[in-house]
C-alpha cells in the first residue's frame, strides 16, 4: 500500500470518528486565542446541517436547522458562518469563531442604524427600525428605544436567534410592542433620561429594574445608575425586564417590600409569585404614612403618590386613611377595618375582620373554592403567578380561551389589555350579565367598564369641585405638583403651587387631611383602573375625600354634598337598583344614575345602605 493512499485512509478515520465524537459534544464549543477568527475559512453550508440538522435549540427548544431554514438569515443568504464565522477548524469537535454571534457583537454589526440605511432607498429607517434605534445619538428630549447601549449585544434576550423574526415569542414581541411597556413614546420612558435618576432607574429602565431585581430589591438602589457620559439611550422595559433570555424563562422574585417614605415606613406586599414582578413597579413610592410624617402643613410641598400604583390599591397599601379615628364606628364595623385588608390574603399588614377581595385572590390557592364560581376555581385554575399575571396576562388552568387548543389568550397576553380575550378567560367567571344585560368578549367593554369608569372619573371630579370651591385649590394633572393655590397671584405668568395645607387655619390636622384627600385625588387619577384593581377600598377612599372635604367631618353627607354640587351629574330615586343588584339583573331605578350609584352604597336587594357609605 503506497503512503499517499494510507494517509488518505488515516484521514479519513479522523474525519469520521471526530464527525461521531463531536457532534452534540461540549468538545467542539469554544474560541481560540490564537486564530484571527475573522480570517478563518469557510466551508460548505451543506456541511453544518449533518449535525445541527438534528440538534436542539436549548432555548428554544426546537430543531436549530429547521429553525434556520426559515429565517431571512437563510432566504438572504447570510449562512450560519456569517454569524458564526468560518467553519474550516470545526469539524464536529473544533473551536468555531463565534459560539455565541450576538455576545460577540456580530448581530449589532449588521443589525445597526448605519448598516441598515445602505438598504432602504429614503436612507431613513422603516418603523421598526425606529424603534429600536430612535435617536440612538440624539441629544435632548427625545423617544425611548428598543435597543439602547446595553441591548446592542443583547439581542437574543428578545428575539430567538435562528429564527428572530418568526421563533419562538413572535407573536409576544408583537403584542409586546403595542403594549405600555414598549412603547418609546411613553411618558415613562422618554420625558426623562431616567438613567441618569438613582430614584426612576429601577422602573423606568430595563437594565435598572433587572439590576433592582437581582439585587433582591435592594442595593445597588438608589445609590448607583448606569448612565455613562456620552450615551444618551433611554430604555423600554424589554423581554430583559421580566424574562430571562430567548427561552423567555420568566425571572422568579421574591416578595417586594415597598420603601415608603424613603424607607421609614416599609411596607411588604404579600408574595404572588410571579406577579412580584409587577408589584415592584406597581406599588407607588410614597403612602399615607409619608404624610403622616410632615410635620409643618403650613408649608409643605404636595406629597406625591407616584403613578399607576394598581398592586398599591389592590392591597390597600396606600391611600390616604386617617379622615377619622381608626375606632369610629361605621355600621357594625370599624373605621380601621373598612379601610384594611383581610390578614390572610395580605397576612403582613392585614388584621382579623378585614377587607376581602376576590380580585386580590385570583392566581393565588385561596381562590380555590371562591363563591363567586366554586366549580372554575378549583385547584390547578386561576390559582398560580398572582392577580397581576392572572388578569393582565394569562390565567393558568383556565378552563376558556380564545385558542381552543390551549385555552390560552394570543400572544399570551403580552399586550397587557383587559380586553375580549381576557374577558373571555377571566372575567366571564363572575361578570356574566350587569343590569339585565348577558355579557359577551363584544360587549363588556361598554355594557360594564366604560359605565363604571364614567362613575369613578365623576367621583374624582366631585373631588375636585369640592377642592376648588371650598378651599380654592385648582388641580392639574398634566402639571406637576398638579395642587395650585387660586389665592396667591401668579408668579412668573403661572400659578403657584399649594405650600400652606392649612389654608392659614394653622390647623396641623386640618392640613393633613386636606393633603391627604389631595393625594388620594392624585393616585386615583394616575390609575386608570383603579376602579376595578379594588373596587370597594376605591369607593372608600373617595367617599371619605369628599365626606370630609365638604364639611371637616365624616358624617355620611357625601351623597347629599353630590346632589347640591353637581346636580347635572347626580340625581337619587327611591334605591339604587329594582329588581335586585345589577349583576343580578337589577336595573337603575328611576332618577338614580349611574355616577350616584357608584359614589354611595347599597344592598344585594338594590336598596341604598345605611349608613351610605360604599
Amino acid at each position: 500500500m503506497s503512503f499517499k493512499k494510507l494517509s488518505i485512509m488515516l484521514l479519513s478515520a479522523v474525519s469520521l470518528a471526530a464527525l461521531m465524537s463531536g457532534c452534540g459534544s461540549s468538545a467542539k464549543e469554544g474560541n481560540t486565542s490564537t486564530t484571527a477568527l475573522d480570517s478563518v475559512a469557510k466551508v460548505d453550508e451543506s456541511t453544518c446541517a449533518q449535525c445541527h440538522g438534528s440538534a436542539y435549540n436549548s432555548q428554544s427548544g426546537m430543531p436549530i436547522y429547521s429553525e434556520y431554514v426559515q429565517s431571512k438569515h437563510f432566504t438572504q443568504g447570510v449562512g450560519c458562518q456569517g454569524c458564526h464565522g468560518g467553519g474550516a477548524q470545526h469539524n464536529g469537535v473544533g473551536p468555531i469563531p463565534y459560539t455565541n454571534p450576538d455576545t460577540a457583537g456580530k448581530c449589532w454589526g449588521c443589525h445597526q442604524p448605519a448598516f441598515l440605511g445602505k438598504y432602504n432607498a429614503n436612507k431613513l429607517p422603516t418603523a421598526i427600525e425606529a424603534a429600536h434605534f430612535t435617536n440612538m445619538t440624539g441629544a435632548g428630549v427625545h423617544p425611548a428605544m428598543f435597543v439602547s447601549t446595553n441591548f446592542q449585544n443583547g439581542c437574543t434576550a428578545c428575539h430567538e436567534p435562528h429564527n428572530p423574526l418568526l421563533g419562538k415569542g413572535a407573536a409576544e414581541r408583537k403584542a409586546w410592542a403595542s403594549s405600555g411597556h414598549g412603547d418609546i413614546n411613553s411618558p415613562a420612558f422618554a420625558t426623562e433620561d431616567f438613567k441618569e435618576s438613582t430614584s426612576c432607574i429601577r422602573c423606568h429602565t430595563s437594565t435598572g429594574y433587572s439590576n433592582f431585581l437581582a439585587n433582591n430589591w435592594t442595593t445597588p438602589f438608589p445609590s448607583t445608575t448606569w448612565a455613562m457620559a456620552g450615551d444618551t439611550t433611554r430604555e423600554v422595559l424589554t423581554c430583559r425586564t421580566c424574562h430571562v433570555n430567548d427561552s423567555f424563562t420568566v425571572k422568579s422574585a421574591p416578595a417586594f417590600v415597598a420603601p415608603y417614605n424613603n424607607n421609614k415606613n416599609p411596607k411588604t406586599f404579600p408574595s404572588a409569585s410571579k406577579s412580584n414582578l409587577c408589584i415592584a413597579c406597581h406599588s407607588g413610592r410614597e403612602s399615607s404614612d409619608t404624610i403622616e410624617s410632615v410635620t409643618d402643613f403650613t408649608n409643605a410641598g404636595f406629597k406625591n403618590s407616584h403613578y399607576k400604583a394598581g398592586a398599591a390599591l389592590m392591597y390597600m397599601a396606600s391611600g390616604f386613611d386617617n379622615f377619622t379615628s381608626a375606632t369610629t364606628k361605621i355600621g357594625t364595623t370599624t373605621y380601621q377595618k373598612t379601610m384594611t385588608p383581610d390578614n390572610v390574603s395580605v397576612p403582613t399588614y392585614g388584621i382579623a375582620g378585614g377587607v376581602t377581595s376576590t380580585h386580590r385572590k385570583l392566581g393565588t390557592t385561596l381562590i380555590n373554592g371562591d363563591g363567586h364560581n366554586p366549580a372554575v376555581f378549583v385547584p390547578g385554575s386561576f390559582d398560580d403567578n398572582g392577580p397581576c399575571v392572572t388578569c393582565h396576562l394569562n390565567a393558568n388552568g383556565a378552563p376558556t380561551g380564545n385558542d381552543p387548543a390551549t385555552g390560552r389568550r394570543p400572544a399570551t397576553g403580552h399586550s397587557w389589555q383587559i380586553d375580549g380575550n381576557a374577558f373571555t378567560q377571566v372575567c366571564i367567571n363572575c361578570h356574566t350579565s350587569e343590569q339585565g344585560v348577558t355579557l359577551t368578549a363584544d360587549n363588556f367593554q361598554t355594557a360594564f367598564l366604560e359605565e363604571q369608569a364614567a362613575g369613578f372619573t365623576d367621583a374624582l371630579g366631585l373631588i375636585q369641585n369640592q377642592l376648588l370651591t371650598k378651599y380654592n385649590i385648582s388641580y392639574n394633572a398634566d402639571a406637576y405638583p398638579y395642587f395650585y393655590d387660586e389665592l396667591l397671584p401668579l408668579k412668573n405668568g403661572s400659578k403657584q403651587q399649594v405650600k400652606d395645607w392649612t389654608r392659614g387655619t394653622k390647623n396641623q390636622v386640618y392640613g393633613k387631611r386636606l393633603m391627604g384627600a389631595a393625594f388620594n385625588l392624585n393616585m386615583l387619577t394616575k390609575d386608570a383602573g383603579a376602579y376595578v384593581h379594588a373596587r370597594t377600598y376605591v369607593r372608600r377612599l373617595v367617599y371619605d375625600s369628599i365626606d370630609w372635604l365638604d364639611d371637616n367631618n365624616m358624617n355620611f353627607s357625601t351623597g347629599a354634598t353630590a346632589l347640591t354640587a353637581l346636580p347635572a351629574v347626580y340625581t337619587k330615586g327611591s334605591s339604587a337598583y329594582t329588581g335586585g343588584a345589577p349583576y343580578a339583573g337589577g336595573t337603575l331605578t328611576t332618577g338614580t344614575t349611574a355616577s350616584m350609584a357608584y359614589l354611595i352604597g347599597w344592598t344585594g336587594t338594590g336598596a341604598w345602605s345605611t349608613p351610605e357609605r360604599p
